[in-house]
């Protein structure tokens, strides 16, 4: 499975699974259109071109907070949970996986050394003005 899709019980996107052997040419968004953070994957061939470009200055508000992790090396466990902090399921990354986080919470559990890039919107309030803590989730 390429990709996977993480669904709350209401049907509402929590994340999205993108694995290392995905492969579809072109550039694949995985994030819904109207989505604040906007996720693809580019597949071109061997000479392919984008053309050069900047994205235009605009002011925008969003509203939520998401996330992508992308793992260079090692294995990780990632438990998703709802918006309501239950737990709705766990999947396993593997080096070259990437997972987009579209609403609820998440947690992570290393199974190896693991190095791993993240991404999310800014700027970083501290953490205690930033994250609320799932007791669950420890």
């Amino acid at each position: 499975m390429s990709l996977e899709r993480i669904a709350s019980t209401d049907g509402s996107a929590l994340a999205i699974v993108i694995r290392a052997d995905f492969h579809k040419n072109g550039t694949n968004f995985v994030s819904d259109k109207n989505s604040p953070f906007q996720v693809g994957v580019g597949c071109h061939d061997a000479g392919a071109k984008i053309k050069a470009h900047f994205h235009v200055d605009r002011k925008q508000e969003i509203c939520g907070i998401q996330e992508v992790v992308h793992l260079e090396s090692g294995r990780a466990n990632v438990d998703i949970y709802s918006r309501s902090g239950v737990k709705i399921k766990s999947v396993e990354l593997k080096m070259g996986d990437t997972i987009f986080f579209v609403d609820g919470g998440h947690g992570f559990t290393m199974l190896e050394p693991t190095k791993f890039v993240e991404v999310k919107q800014g700027p970083y309030l501290e953490k205690r003005n930033d994250k609320v803590l799932l007791d669950e989730a420890e």
